[in-house]
């Protein structure tokens, strides 16, 4: 972390915000090692790694998940050789991780590879990268940031950026770090130790959804954005007013994973009940979305294929489409969609 972060840090124990930092290792770039200690109450909090860690005392849903992470073989290799995410196991792969979200076009990032959802996903990130029209002076929290390549993104349109996360999935950070910097800190998205009124946007992929209480969740990015900040959420997990669940959420909690698929009805709700007046859905494209998944597969040009492509040069018949697919989207599967929520 560097020392800048200090100002818009408080304590979670008793609220204040005089915190004192105490450096064991420093490098010319950020603290590596030390701590964050309150002035009031003593509580103190370890930078390890160049992040700080406000994971004290974690409630029994964070500890399941962490575990549940760290745990997971999340690699799998060419020759089938399986890999948790460890410090080895980010620097054998770093070339991959700095490729992110698309990838280099190597088996990890195609049909079946360890990255091929954040391959496919790639079309929905660079679309609200555009959408968000970033000027490099807005102070953005990535939440859930797992890999951080949003963040890292983010840090090289120059904007001042901070990026949370629950994982030690956060410590590929460090491959990023060097070229464009933002702080990195452990912590709960329902509990975050930063100051009222911090962040210009709170950004969110594939995250929220882990989430077993949305409104708190919405209540406490609320309170962090400043006055007019926008929330924006993309990739999560969402089931239609009519769709069945999943069996693999069934699985995935088994494993110790939160994830839930909330209707669009809900997630409108428990934004409202967060605080946030304002509240936008956008139902994004199926044909880039479709072309994306289909590249990764190496699919050959069929005729959905062909049709998909041709929306892609027709944008007003395709936004047509869009507007008449909400309902049946709504009802049935949302697919691909985004939420923008403004204070």
């Amino acid at each position: 972390m560097k020392e800048e972060l200090l100002g818009n840090l408080k304590c979670l124990e008793c609220g204040n915000n005089s915190l004192l930092l105490e450096k064991n290792e420093c490098w010319s770039l950020e603290i590596r090692s030390g701590r964050v200690v309150c002035s009031n109450c003593g509580t103190c909090h370890q930078i390890e790694d160049g992040i700080v860690n406000f994971l004290k005392n974690p409630s029994q849903d964070i500890i399941r998940e962490r575990k549940a992470m760290d745990d997971e073989e999340y690699i799998t290799d060419e020759d089938g050789k399986k890999y948790r995410i460890t410090i080895d196991t980010i620097e054998k792969f770093k070339s991959k991780f700095l490729s992110f979200p698309e990838g280099d076009g190597s088996f990890f990032f195609r049909s079946g590879g360890s990255f091929q959802s954040i391959a496919e996903a790639s079309g929905r990130f660079y679309s609200t990268l555009d959408y968000l029209a970033l000027k490099g002076k807005e102070k953005i929290l990535e939440i859930g940031a797992c890999f951080s390549y949003a963040s890292y993104k983010f840090a090289k349109k120059g904007c001042s950026v901070v990026a949370i996360d629950i994982s030690n999935y956060l410590k590929v950070s460090n491959l990023f770090i060097k070229e464009a910097y933002f702080d990195r800190v452990f912590c709960d998205m329902h509990n975050m130790p930063f100051i009222d009124n911090t962040f210009d946007i709170v950004f969110g992929a594939a995250v929220l959804h882990h989430s077993k209480n949305l409104k708190r969740a919405f209540i406490e990015i609320h309170r962090v954005l400043k006055p007019k900040g926008r929330l924006v959420l993309i990739n999560e997990s969402a089931r239609g007013m009519l769709e069945r669940v999943h069996p693999v959420y069934k699985k995935m909690e088994k494993k110790g994973y939160g994830d839930t698929p909330y209707t669009i009805a809900q997630w409108k709700k428990s934004t409202r009940g967060g605080g946030f007046k304002k509240v936008k859905i956008d139902f994004l494209s199926l044909a880039d979305d479709y072309i994306t998944r289909h590249r990764n597969r190496g699919a050959e040009l069929t005729g959905k294929l062909r049709l998909a492509y041709f929306f892609t040069k027709h944008r007003k018949i395709e936004r047509l489409l869009l507007f008449l697919s909400m309902f049946p989207r709504f009802l049935f599967r949302p697919k691909s969609w985004r939420l923008i929520c403004y204070k």
